[in-house]
């Protein structure tokens, strides 16, 4: 393998130019380098020992985790209380039966009293459209709209 820095036939390669944001920043390292350095020349030896023993002292303490056990808990708590928030609104239902209900199934005859406690209680989508198709006023109301209607035929 070659390392030479030399292309084959050669000549060397040209340096890689750095962008002016780089240089700017490299200049900008270099002096603050050269900054901490001269602090470090004007601090006493008992100041560098007492900042020495200060960070071993601080490096010897356990570390103590963020929150814990209980901040998991409220954490976890909080996350499964909207959770349960959010199912009980999807799997509710539909509205409670009103008090009345059973008032007026018990003065209906005992055959009808079964199917219209069904019919209240269970929501049929088929019927609902069935109902809209037998009714003549919605066809009364799309004929009055002649704009809407396509022009099939010339008058």
């Amino acid at each position: 393998m070659n390392t030479d820095p030399r292309s084959t036939d050669g000549r060397t390669p040209a340096p890689h130019r750095a962008s002016p944001a780089a240089e700017a920043d490299a200049r900008f390292d270099a002096a603050l380098r050269d900054l901490h350095a001269q602090s470090l020349e004007r601090l006493s030896p008992q100041v560098r020992q007492r900042l020495r023993t200060i960070r071993s002292e601080a490096a010897a303490q356990p570390r103590r985790g963020r929150g814990g056990l209980l901040g998991w808990t409220l954490a976890s708590s909080g996350v499964a209380a909207v959770a349960l928030a959010l199912g009980l609104q999807f799997v509710g239902g539909g509205a409670p039966l009103p008090a009345a209900a059973p008032a007026q199934v018990a003065q209906q005859p005992a055959a009808a009293a079964p199917a219209a406690v069904a019919a209240e209680a269970s929501y049929d989508p088929d019927t609902a459209v069935a109902a809209l198709d037998e009714n003549p006023d919605l066809y009364l109301w799309l004929a009055s709209n002649t704009d809407a209607l396509p022009q099939t035929h010339l008058e």
